[in-house]
């Protein structure tokens, strides 16, 4: 009997209220919609039915469509959402000029009235902090809805609140056979952890490592120059002692038997320039070699020496 009762309340307004710009494939859609959730409606399936009818009136506004809404609302026992879908209808048909469909409309809506059930979210001036945020089942609650016990369909509903530098609070609360009141509680500031005290370091970092070449590097290029250095003063006295000696050479070209004192001696000078430019030319480049090596073999600043069993080794 009551299934009966059901599907004869959805077949009573299925005919448009108002005419609606509305294109025409939204039209169909609205209307295909609108179809299946009468089908719904028939098998009982009002769970399945609801949000069809709201995807229809969302499609193609209609107070008769807008009146099965409602009416699937009441009978999938979501009596608060049934309640402002007949109040809105009743609008609806006054504008239409539908005074039957107006009068249906307020007699269903009182007739749910006296079963309503609501939620009240006291907000104490205490807690009224500034961009306080308050939300009833991720709705934003506005401060005029604050203290007011609006209509809730049965069932959890859930509370939260937030600030900035507070906790944020949430609460969820059961509607099943009687109104309730929650009073929003004052939020707690967040904590705020404290700076640690700076610490002292006993042994504060040393300098950082050294860039460039390393000191072996640096005394093998520095011997090195002095022995480029003794090389370049080995040929220049090398040069200045075989001028000496030939000249000393021609001043004695005359003479078969002698040659003058003065001869002899820049002779033997020369003699003795030439040994010492010899003795610059090998010291300097047994210097210059043992420099390049030194730069070459020796590690820079990156690596460090190791003694490990098989002798002395670099490391990085």
């Amino acid at each position: 009997m009551k299934r009966a009762l059901a599907v004869l309340a959805f077949s009573l307004w299925t005919v448009p209220a108002l005419a609606q710009d509305v294109p025409r494939d939204q039209r169909a859609r609205a209307q295909q919609l609108f179809d299946l959730a009468l089908a719904d409606a028939e098998k009982g399936d009002f769970a399945a039915a609801c949000p069809k009818f709201l995807a229809s009136q969302d499609a193609d506004p209609k107070t008769s469509t807008l009146m099965n809404l409602a009416n699937c609302y009441q009978h999938n026992g979501q009596t608060a959402s049934a309640w402002g879908a007949f109040r809105e209808a009743e609008v609806l048909a006054h504008k239409a000029a539908r005074p039957e469909l107006e009068a249906s409309a307020r007699s269903r809506a009182a007739a749910l009235e006296p079963k309503l059930l609501r939620l009240n979210i006291v907000v104490p001036q205490s807690s009224r902090l500034d961009g306080l945020v308050v939300t009833r089942d991720g709705v934003r609650l506005t401060p005029g809805e604050w203290g007011v016990a609006i209509p809730v369909d049965p069932g959890e509903h859930v509370l939260t609140a937030s600030a900035a530098g507070r906790q944020s609070w949430a609460e969820h609360v059961e509607i099943d056979k009687e109104s309730k009141t929650v009073e929003l509680p004052i939020l707690e500031a967040v904590p705020i952890e404290p700076t640690p005290p700076p610490t002292f370091d006993p042994h504060p970092p040393g300098p950082p490592p050294p860039k460039g070449l390393s000191t072996l590097q640096i005394a093998g290029l520095a011997g090195g120059g002095v022995g480029v250095a003794a090389l370049v003063a080995g040929g220049v006295l090398a040069l200045v002692a075989k001028g000496n000696y030939d000249d000393a050479r021609d001043r004695c070209a005359g003479s078969t038997t002698t040659c003058p004192a003065g001869a002899v001696s820049d002779a033997d000078s020369a003699y003795r320039q030439a040994n010492v430019a010899t003795a610059f030319v090998i010291t300097g480049a047994v210097l210059a070699a043992a420099g390049a090596a030194v730069v070459i073999i020796a590690p820079d600043k990156k690596q460090k020496l190791a003694v490990s069993p098989a002798g002395l080794r670099a490391t990085f």
